[in-house]
């Protein structure tokens, strides 16, 4: 279960409303905030840059640091690990540092994010101008760190430093109390220099689990002068290390005075190079961190990936992202920061979208056990719920973000993300319609099996969330309105239907139509039905006769229909608050189908857009402030509403009270940013 902020989330539901998160909004911004381009697609800060995170991702690997440049410990489901170069499910590095002449380069003093990039501007070193650009090509198992020095002055040479400091680990087992096997037992890191990159290696097997061959390598595409391997080499930063018990914990140590936590088990190596600069000149070195979960092999053609073109590598990212910012063109003029927040959460959306290969599917039964996988999902695609410490596989996370990604058009994400669930609680419950909770990217499943206890006091404890399983169809019906996509409906078919036949066959004991078992609130003492697993089915069912409707499935579609007339007219009458039904809306069924489609450019005849319409051929993709467009979809969007303040990404308030959590200090921070 998670504590986690829903970064994924940032965006709108244009058809009817709108929910801001994640990036600094460019009109409401504190002392230190700029808007860079014209365009919008950056965002400067220069403030409390050591306390802030930032994260450049791609499909296959992201890179976590502060927007200082520095690296810092930091992230609670392993104790100071969760920042740093990661290719799901492995860990690669710390980080990484330079230096010119014998002298580290400095915090930066001015961060930028990009679509699809991080910029700092650094402070002069040995008299040299320096700028770090920051990228992850997606489809590659590695970051890239682009360190740009411009001379001044006459011709000369300079002497470049790279430190790195590994830290080979997975991302589960996690770390605190209770969990068997335990991050406690990670192996130590061995490392090398083979005249070229840096190499760290780790291989053997955590207490009760599989052997591992992991592997990372780090390097630039220039022969250097020498390299060295060694624990100290942290670049500029200490090597302190903080346990998370420090007196004011979790609200102390802030992040910037930790290097490394306690299960840290990491060396580290340096390369020199020396660099000819021209005459008033600039020269960028691309520096490369790439690894695989599967031994050396795999790392080398990643890193080689990796260093082939970085300049054409980041055009084409960079191209990319734009690609995404031009999809939904929302037009605002009485609410720019929301018309902001809709194109900068594309954005993070975008970031949050993973992919990993081979997940060996098992019941960890919330770390209590760590058995054989009970199979393997080839490949998963999904939209992680957050940084630093929940990029994984979330249920209810895909069924709200699923209103954002239709809406601005990213619709092969969440399409990807759904067929991962299905696959995913296919092998985990033995098809039984139960959907997964939690899972990680090597395939640890945390929570979501089909199972239950009962307690002494007669109440049934759920290993699964009643709320997950009842709204997965209606996730389905969404994405399928907006895009037309008949073969994935029926594709996610078989297993919406068995969704809520499993609800209705043993979540229902006293047959009332109302379903028991735990909701989206993750709190204990709510009694065995909650209500919003009964608005959610009722709208499942609607949703699924719809679905059945269009398939010419007749048996289904009474059924569904049925049902949900009958629980939905026991609902109204039974939950009445000051003489009204206050969340009856959201029951009700779509009128008509949305259809968005991939070309989202067709300009409207009063200078905005019109990028998608209705059945009935009106208008509903461009929104207009204090406006309903006629022949609007009914839908009533779902969301969790936050207070952002500008270069702040909201922390999740919901969290189990049996799982550890850390809301402050090196653990969390308040100003954390989802950045490019």
């Amino acid at each position: 279960m998670s504590a986690r902020f829903l970064a994924g989330l940032t965006g709108a539901a244009v058809a009817v409303s709108i929910s801001v998160y994640g990036q600094p909004l460019a009109n409401s911004r504190p002392s230190g905030h700029q808007v860079s381009t014209a365009a919008g697609s950056e965002l400067s800060v220069s403030s409390r840059l050591q306390d802030r995170r930032e994260v450049a991702a791609g499909t296959r690997a992201y890179s976590i640091g502060f927007e200082d440049g520095r690296f810092y410990a930091n992230g609670w489901h392993i104790t100071g690990e969760m920042g740093g170069i990661w290719t799901p499910p492995l860990k690669l590095l710390d980080g990484v540092w330079f230096g010119l002449d014998g002298q580290w380069v400095g915090p930066a003093t001015k961060f930028t994010s990009g679509w699809g990039y991080t910029r700092f501007d650094l402070p002069e070193t040995a008299g040299l101008t320096v700028k770090r650009t920051d990228f992850v090509p997606d489809g590659t198992r590695g970051a890239l760190f682009g360190l740009t020095i411009t001379n001044p002055g006459a011709a000369r040479t300079t002497k470049l430093s790279v430190d790195a400091h590994s830290e080979l680990m997975g991302q589960f087992p996690w770390g605190f109390s209770g969990l068997t096997p335990n991050a406690s037992s990670n192996l130590p890191d061995k490392g090398s220099y083979d005249g070229k990159n840096l190499k760290f290696t780790d291989d053997g097997a955590l207490p009760g689990t599989p052997a591992h061959h992991y592997a990372a390598l780090v390097g630039t595409s220039l022969k250097p002068d020498s390299g060295q391997i060694g624990h100290q080499f942290w670049g500029p930063q200490p090597g302190h290390v903080c346990t998370g018990a420090e007196p004011g914990a979790p609200a102390a140590p802030k992040p910037s005075q930790c290097d490394d936590g306690p299960f840290g088990r990491g060396t580290g190596g340096e390369l020199t190079y020396t660099l000819s600069l021209p005459a008033g000149g600039s020269k960028t070195v691309w520096l490369a961190a790439a690894g695989s979960n599967t031994g050396m092999a795999s790392a080398r053609q990643e890193l080689a990936r990796a260093l082939r073109h970085p300049d054409a590598q980041l055009a084409a990212k960079m191209k990319s992202r734009q690609q995404l910012a031009d999809r939904t063109q929302l037009s605002l003029p009485g609410a720019p920061q929301v018309q902001n927040a809709i194109d900068w959460g594309k954005q993070n959306i975008a970031d949050l979208t993973q992919t990993a290969d081979n997940l060996k599917i098992r019941w960890t039964n919330q770390g209590k056990q760590f058995p054989a996988p009970l199979g393997t999902v080839a490949k998963a695609t999904w939209i992680g719920a957050g940084y630093p410490d929940y990029p994984w596989i979330f249920g209810t996370d895909a069924e709200y973000t699923a209103f954002a990604a239709v809406s601005v058009g990213q619709f092969d994400a969440i399409k990807g993300h759904l067929r991962t669930l299905r696959e995913v609680s296919d092998l985990l419950n033995h098809r039984s319609g139960v959907v997964a909770h939690e899972v990680v990217s090597d395939g640890s499943v945390y929570f979501g099996h089909d199972s239950r206890t009962q307690n002494p006091d007669g109440t049934t404890s759920y290993d699964f969330n009643t709320d997950e399983t009842v709204k997965f169809p209606s996730a389905v019906a969404l994405i399928w309105r907006w895009t037309g996509d008949n073969r994935f409906r029926d594709g996610m078919y078989d297993f919406t239907v068995r969704n809520l036949r499993y609800v209705v066959k043993n979540l229902d004991a006293d047959h009332d139509g109302f379903p028991e078992g735990l909701g989206n609130v993750e709190r204990t003492g709510m009694g065995q039905e909650k209500l919003d697993n009964t608005v959610y089915f009722i709208r499942g069912l609607y949703d699924l006769a719809d679905m059945a409707k269009a398939k010419n499935d007749r048996s289904t579609f009474a059924w569904a229909t049925k049902l949900a007339s009958s629980v939905r007219k026991r609902f109204d009458n039974t939950l009445v608050v000051s003489g009204r039904v206050p969340v009856r809306r959201f029951a009700e069924r779509p009128r008509q189908r949305a259809v968005l489609p991939e070309a989202l450019d067709r300009p409207d005849s009063d200078g905005g857009r019109a990028h998608c319409q209705g059945a009935d051929g009106a208008r509903v993709g461009s929104v207009r402030p204090r406006q309903r467009g006629a022949g609007r979809p009914r839908e009533r969007l779902l969301q969790r509403n936050a207070s952002v303040q500008p270069g702040a990404v909201p922390h999740r308030m919901r969290r189990r009270s049996d799982r550890p959590g850390r809301e402050g200090g090196l653990w969390a921070d308040d100003l954390d940013s989802v950045d490019r």
